[in-house]
């Protein structure tokens, strides 16, 4: 498991006030962009083995999934 999202999980499960609700918000918010980001990167180094067609539609795919989130 993903030891910032073990991290994520447990500030979660202490927050006590709007203000710590609120750093947990922006420490998701960015472990989400990271996350994506690297599914990306992963995506685009694939593309290059297998062909920029294939993954292109994959990649269109995703970014449908993504912009209904």
């Amino acid at each position: 498991m993903n030891y910032d999202l073990v991290v994520l999980v447990s500030k979660l499960r202490h927050v006590e006030n709007l203000e710590q609700l609120q750093e947990v918000k922006e420490l998701a918010d960015t472990f989400l962009r990271r996350e994506k980001n690297y599914a990306l990167l992963t995506l685009m180094a694939v593309a290059e083995e297998l062909g920029e067609k294939e993954i292109s539609e994959t990649l269109d795919k995703l970014r449908n999934l993504l912009k209904g989130m």
